[in-house]
């Protein structure tokens, strides 16, 4: 019996786990449309933000991982990276390393993504391809495990699609000042088939991450329509991004079926411009 607790209690963390870096890449996607480009006003070339994830599961909040996002230069394009570890307490649990790019063109409108995944013993990869057909976007997902096809479909539609790779340059290409109420509706891509979802801008706030620095930020809150991985389906995450031209999501929350997950901004370097948001500077100096 003993053995097979065990056995829950660790599949219990690693879809936890899984639900941190769903939380983190949500926040980072690029618009999937093939023929969609995004207006980049806020990032440049060589910009590089670092994460810190953590589980709250009753009174105890430990730190479960790290990320960092970047954007760069690729083949006469763009690639967004991000790359998530988790932290060594988890690494004795269910260690997980993942490597996700979001490919793009000249123009920032994407062509492919990749996901590849260490989790446990396995080895996952995810490929994702966008092709615009007249009013609609076909999306082509495959999945390897361990060599192994699992996956193979094909999806066509005409509403907005989104990758695990990018909300959050979606999310920091609006001006959620200006948007009131309104909800923004998406179709995210992160498995065999996509997800409704919607944003909604909730206001201004002030925050103060783990590290002890403070931002004005806009308030955001993300609804999924899926009961699998979250809990509070009327606002299954919520985040904050900083209220200046570079928009940076500072905290990320999300309630998951046991326990919730907080994302914080640990650093931030070559952003495009100073962090006038940036009230106080915590246990860090600022960073540009």
């Amino acid at each position: 019996m003993k053995g097979q607790d065990r056995i829950k209690q660790r599949e219990m963390f690693r879809l936890d786990l899984w639900g941190i870096v769903i939380m983190i890449c949500t926040m980072m996607l690029y618009p999937l449309q093939a023929q969609q480009r995004i207006t980049n006003e806020f990032s440049q070339v060589g910009e590089q933000l670092t994460y810190t994830a953590y589980y709250k599961w009753g009174a105890v909040m430990p730190r479960a991982g790290d990320a960092t996002l970047t954007l760069g230069k690729q083949n006469g394009g763009y690639r967004s990276r991000l790359l998530f570890k988790t932290a060594p307490f988890f690494d004795a649990i269910f260690s997980m390393r993942d490597t996700l790019d979001c490919n793009l063109d000249n123009q920032m409108r994407i062509v492919s993504g990749t996901k590849h995944v260490m989790e446990g013993g396995d080895y996952t990869v995810d490929l994702i391809d966008f092709v615009q057909e007249g009013d609609r976007t076909r999306i082509h997902t495959r999945r390897f495990r361990n060599g192994e096809s699992r996956i193979d479909t094909i999806e066509r539609v005409r509403a907005t699609a989104l990758d695990m790779v990018g909300t959050l340059l979606f999310l920091r290409s609006y001006d959620w000042s200006k948007t009131s109420n309104q909800r923004i509706s998406a179709r995210i891509y992160a498995g065999k088939k996509g997800i409704d979802c919607s944003f909604q801008y909730e206001g201004s706030e002030e925050v103060k991450t783990k590290r002890g620095s403070r931002y004005r930020t806009h308030k955001v809150s993300m609804f999924i329509n899926s009961t699998e991985t979250f809990k509070n389906l009327r606002k299954a995450i919520t985040i904050w991004l900083t209220d200046d031209a570079n928009r940076l999501p500072v905290r990320i929350r999300m309630e998951l079926k046991i326990g919730a997950a907080e994302v914080y901004l640990s650093s931030a370097h070559g952003l495009r411009y100073p962090q006038t948001a940036l009230l106080s500077n915590g246990k860090r100096k600022r960073q540009y």
